[in-house]
């Protein structure tokens, strides 16, 4: 049983990340509340109450996490992977279905994503291919990293969900730019990707192909693939310097903005509390991502230096392509914001990984 005075303890040892996760609840809640209104009647109670309880679950998670010894993912990791598999295989069978997309699984009346764990799945192996590269140089990891990589991103995009299926395999890049590995197998790898472009738009449902064309111009399709673009930026701008105020956005309580308590948090948050509170958001983030990035420089275990690497690549990526397409400067592609827009699974996979880092700081202190 865990002392609870210990695990106060440990987690003062990271206050500066711990009090960063506080405030992102918090203002998780008070923007997914905020954002569950309709022309100023609260219609979301039971989204609110949820992602409330998941909060409370996933701090209960991070501490199981910090005090799990993070070498045991070194020898479970291709385990991880190939149950993780399992699981996003499973979708296409027996899944469910919301949103025009096949993504979730349900058991025992838990329903939860099974392609944002693949996140992890990818991390931690991707952690032990790149480490054990780190030791003979061989770029045997490159091709086995790549190959399993592209198994999972195939599989999840079928589901259809191209935000991740893109963000696993940015991963795979990024982490493996800092690796041993010969950078010309990366080089080559993305010159291939950039040839296979145009096949690969061929193979994309019609709405993502909209979603792609009205990037470049959403007024094509104003009243369709456009809109949430175009509403989306619209809020932001309508925030101005200090914002609106707290459920006072226009665009927010009027329901002018589609998804706006998930993929579109961030524009609940800019309308509100303007260009200091987006920009306050921003610090947050900073902070979490500076302090991980900073202790990821002083690890020499090959293995903790790659599990942290891919966990702050994970959480940048998220942050730049959720902001960047709110924002209409990246084609919308359906990624969370971590911490705060709702859903159990991300949010849950989220704590995990800081459970994990936390562990790795306890163990390299």
């Amino acid at each position: 049983m865990l002392n609870i005075r210990k695990v106060i303890y440990e987690l003062s040892g990271f206050k500066t990340i711990t009090v960063c996760l506080f405030i992102l609840n918090i203002l998780s809640v008070m923007s997914i509340y905020s954002s569950l209104h309709q022309a100023g009647e609260f219609v979301g109670g039971e989204l609110l109450s949820k992602q409330i309880i998941w909060i409370g679950i996933s701090w209960v998670l991070l501490v199981i996490f910090t005090w799990l010894n993070y070498r045991l993912y070194f020898s479970l990791g291709y385990l991880i992977y190939v149950l993780n598999l399992i699981l996003i295989i499973a979708v296409d069978i027996f899944g469910m279905s919301a949103m025009g997309a096949q993504r979730w699984l349900s058991i025992f009346g838990f329903t939860f994503q099974p392609s944002e764990i693949s996140k992890v799945a990818v991390i931690i192996l991707l952690a032990r291919l790149f480490s054990e590269t780190e030791e003979s140089n061989s770029p045997r990891s490159f091709f086995v990293g790549l190959l399993l990589v592209i198994l999972s991103a195939i599989v999840i995009f079928k589901q259809p969900d191209l935000g991740t299926a893109i963000i696993i395999v940015l991963i795979f890049l990024t982490m493996g730019f800092f690796s041993k590995i010969n950078k010309i197998y990366f080089i080559l790898c993305i010159g291939v990707g950039l040839l296979l472009t145009p096949v690969f738009f061929g193979t994309l449902k019609d709405y993502q192909k909209k979603r792609l064309l009205v990037f470049i111009n959403p007024n094509v399709d104003p009243l369709g693939a456009g809109y949430t673009i175009i509403q989306s930026k619209i809020a932001v701008g309508s925030g101005r310097i200090f914002g609106k105020g707290f459920l006072s956005g226009t665009q927010n309580q009027l329901n002018f903005l589609p998804e706006r308590h998930t993929d579109f948090i961030f524009t609940v948050i800019a309308e509100e509390w303007g260009f200091f509170g987006s920009l306050f958001l921003i610090l947050i983030y900073w902070l979490i991502l500076q302090k991980i990035l900073d202790k990821t420089k002083e690890l020499h275990d090959p293995f903790a230096y790659f599990l942290s690497l891919g966990i702050v690549l994970l959480f940048f990526l998220h942050i730049f392509i959720n902001i960047g397409m709110t924002l209409g400067i990246l084609p919308v592609v359906g990624v969370p914001l971590v911490f705060l827009s709702y859903g159990g699974t991300n949010l849950l996979i989220n704590f995990i990984l800081i459970g994990i880092f936390f562990n790795i700081c306890r163990q390299h202190t």
